[in-house]
């Protein structure tokens, strides 16, 4: 039984590491880029900043 846990445990590592180096598109491991979405917001605040000027 410990064994198959620990197997999948490694599938699991090894998945989220190809994810993570963007070798491989695993749907359910996406990451979150937090930074560009923060960015995006800043720029459309800036938009309706001047539009409303």
């Amino acid at each position: 039984m410990a064994k198959m846990v620990i197997y999948a445990l490694i599938v699991i590592i090894a998945a989220f590491a190809l994810e993570f180096f963007r070798i491989v598109d695993v749907p359910f491991l996406e990451i979150p880029d937090f930074m560009s979405g923060k960015v995006e917001m800043v720029h459309k605040s800036e938009d309706m900043v001047d539009r409303i000027e």
